[in-house]
């Protein structure tokens, strides 16, 4: 008798500590899920800019009027022109950037504008947008998705200093899977600590190879009912479709280090992302168009050898070494993309034709983006409710 009432009360006492464990799961997770930051004007950074030609006042006006709608508020910095900027200021090598255009050094320069206000401006973080860029009207739902899948590769552990993908190669891990973080900290960013870029909008990413010095996880936000269709994966109407139909079920979005990327329509940068960047292309180097750049930043072309140890301590960001090899930045990436490039009718690039040229300005279409706040932009300034871009076409 003794030992039955003696086994029943650890019994009981164990059903007490895993109640307790579940609970305590479940208040992290539910704080982790729940950043009331990213529901702000500005998303949860602590600005948003925009790139905008004085003279495109077609691309200012349509922009201001898709953040009005959406409750955002927008900083436009001028874009620049490359007729403008003279040859001596632009670092590097000319014959090391092949096919760099005028309109590629305008862009430069531009970006390299923004990157110099952020750290005047001691920003810790901000979003920087292209003037054609377009979202989902329920961009801060998708945010909350991916700032607790990007902790994963931007929120060291305190005892190890190392973050999950320094770890996971090669795996899947559902969002809802992943182990629970820290009580946020006031005034820190909710897309984590240590993290120098946020590739948030882009026409087109790899995953990274499982032998490179890039982490190769994945982390799955399955059945988003904001992603689109299979056959709406692509970033223009006469691309290939995406491989990521392939790889996952319909309607998942994936978070990881990217590869190859291309288009920087979104992008967010830290203070130390942005210092990164400015010395690299501002005063080392210009190697080809803004977005090339990046890609091969992020990708570690500029890095001298194997990851070392940043600041975060998992091999993937910190700044300049001493032996003069750069350390990989901390890139963060997410496919479908969360903002896309906006092809309206007329008004085409300054830069580089849409879809590649194909793309002729007569019919109006966002990729990767179902309930586009662009194409919803008479509806949503009349106070009706935003509809599908793909209409019957989705499952």
């Amino acid at each position: 008798m003794h030992l039955r009432h003696r086994t029943a009360a650890v019994l009981l006492a164990a059903a007490l500590v895993l109640l307790l464990w579940a609970r305590r799961l479940s208040g992290f997770a539910g704080r982790n899920r729940v950043s009331p930051e990213i529901f702000n004007s500005t998303l949860g950074f602590q600005q948003i800019f925009a790139i905008n030609l004085p003279s495109r006042t077609d691309r200012r006006d349509a922009l201001t009027l898709a953040a009005a709608v959406s409750g955002l508020n927008i900083t436009f910095i001028d874009g620049v022109a490359g007729a403008d900027v003279l040859d001596k200021t632009v670092p590097g090598d000319p014959a090391a950037r092949p096919g760099f255009t005028v309109g590629n050094k305008g862009s430069w320069r531009a970006h390299m504008n923004v990157l110099q206000r952020i750290l005047e401006t001691n920003l810790e973080t901000a979003l920087i947008l292209e003037d054609d860029a377009d979202w989902d009207i329920r961009l801060p739902f998708q945010l909350q998705q991916f700032a607790l899948a990007a902790q994963a590769f931007t929120h060291p552990s305190a005892h190890t200093r190392q973050t999950l993908a320094k770890f996971h190669h090669g795996v899947n891990l559902p969002v809802a899977n992943l182990p629970p973080l820290p009580h946020h900290q006031p005034h820190a960013s909710p897309y984590g600590p240590a993290w120098d870029l946020l590739w948030l909008g882009h026409c087109g990413t790899d995953f990274p190879l499982p032998d490179s010095n890039l982490s190769s996880l994945r982390v799955t936000i399955p059945q988003d009912s904001t992603v689109p269709s299979r056959q709406h994966l692509r970033p223009h109407p006469f691309a290939l479709l995406d491989k990521l139909g392939e790889e996952y079920p319909p309607h998942t979005r994936v978070v990881h280090a990217p590869r190859g990327a291309v288009c920087t329509q979104a992008y967010a940068v830290s203070r130390r992302g942005a210092g990164k960047l400015l010395w690299r292309f501002g005063l080392r180097e210009v190697t080809g168009g803004w977005d090339l750049m990046v890609r091969d930043w992020c990708d570690g072309v500029f890095h001298g050898g194997g990851a070392g140890e940043g600041e975060d301590g998992n091999g993937r960001g910190g700044g300049e070494s001493l032996g003069g090899e750069e350390r990989l930045p901390v890139c963060v990436t997410v496919q479908p993309p969360l903002f896309s490039h906006h092809y309206g009718k007329g008004g085409g690039s300054d830069i580089v034709p849409a879809g590649g040229g194909f793309l002729k300005g007569e019919r109006e279409m966002t990729p990767y983006v179902r309930k586009s706040v662009r194409l919803n932009l008479e509806r949503l300034v009349d106070g009706r409710e935003a509809v599908e871009q793909w209409g019957g076409d989705e499952e």
